[in-house]
């Protein structure tokens, strides 16, 4: 049993504490005054609210990082240095210098792992839709497009959250999932893409970023657009869909229906019944196994972030390797 300790509150925290007292103890966690004495009835141990003096014990073999957004680069990077492996709630970094750090960091201690939460592998409907696509069912991919739209709940949103300087914005904190999905699902790799993002439920929060688009190129010329928005009424909790238009056919994902359908050559609109089992991300990573290896990881945030710094300089960016800055050069993020 690994044991684990947690810096922050935020988000997929059940992924972790799921498994609790079987792969995992929680050893301790660090959160904001006000959240501690929901952190000790929710994680069963003593709470701090100084999360270097975590990083700093020999009795941690894991750091989960789940604080704000502007504030996890910081966190993960003590982590790594200090002989811990990492799992982090999606961002790991809203900046391309954080980022360089923490991939930079990786690439000095390769004995070191990174999980980032990309919950939607695991996913049955997800993972059904990818064996359709890449089994051939809709021929080769010419088109993915998916939208993810979820409530703004203001009232339930902590202020840092609201703020796009602390959260990163729409493609670091729910886009990074979709771009992900992008290239998992098809088996391509984006190359260059385009961005905005901007404010039109609120206009006078001049830091709030309600909506946003990234048009992707693939590496086979095929295209991808992404896009999220937090408009939805209260009457939908959240709306996600997938379309992976190819060669020789379609396939439709509608999460909150739960269905997914594919029209082929056969018959349209034939609804998939066997989807694959789900899979906990963080179970199969403690496992050793790769559902979300280190590298999809990196890459995934990496996507967010350019897609972030396009929106920002109103211009496209060439995707480039870790490592590799040519073409970032007119990135603002």
């Amino acid at each position: 049993m690994k044991r684990i300790a947690i810096v922050g509150g935020e988000t997929h925290m059940a992924e972790v504490t799921g498994l609790a007292g079987e792969l995992l103890e929680i050893v301790g966690c660090a959160v904001r005054a006000d959240q501690v004495a929901w952190a000790e009835e929710t994680f069963g141990c003593a709470a701090e609210t100084d999360w270097q003096g975590l990083v700093a014990r020999d009795d941690v073999d894991i750091l989960s990082v789940a604080n704000e957004n502007d504030r996890k680069a910081e966190v993960i990077l003590a982590a790594l240095r200090a002989g811990k492996n990492v799992i982090v709630d999606k961002p790991l970094a809203i900046t391309l210098e954080e980022q360089r750090a923490v991939e930079a960091v990786l690439a000095e201690r390769p004995e070191r792992r990174l999980l980032m939460l990309l919950t939607l592998r695991g996913q049955p409907q997800w993972a059904g839709l990818r064996e359709v696509v890449r089994g051939g069912r809709i021929g080769a991919p010419a088109f993915t497009h998916v939208r993810m739209a979820v409530r703004l709940k203001r009232e339930q949103r902590p202020p840092w959250f609201l703020d796009v300087r602390r959260s990163g914005g729409l493609f670091v904190d729910l886009l990074v999932h979709a771009l992900d999905q992008v290239e998992w699902i098809t088996g391509r790799r984006i190359v260059e893409l385009s961005a905005n993002m901007g404010n039109l439920g609120d206009p006078a929060d001049v830091h709030l970023r309600d909506h946003a688009a990234v048009y992707c190129k693939l590496d086979d010329g095929s295209a991808a657009l992404c896009e999220g928005q937090r408009m939805l009424p209260d009457t939908c909790a959240s709306d996600y869909r997938v379309t992976v238009a190819g060669t020789g056919g379609f396939a439709d994902l509608a999460m909150g229906a739960g269905t997914l359908t594919v029209t082929d050559a056969a018959a349209a609109g034939t609804a998939v019944e066997e989807l694959p089992a789900p899979i906990s991300v963080v179970r199969d990573w403690l496992e050793g196994g790769e559902l979300v290896g280190q590298a999809a990881s990196l890459r995934a945030n990496r996507l967010a972030v350019l897609a972030t710094g396009a929106a920002q300089g109103g211009g496209t960016v060439l995707v480039v390797e870790q490592g590799d800055r040519r073409g970032e050069q007119g990135c603002a993020c």
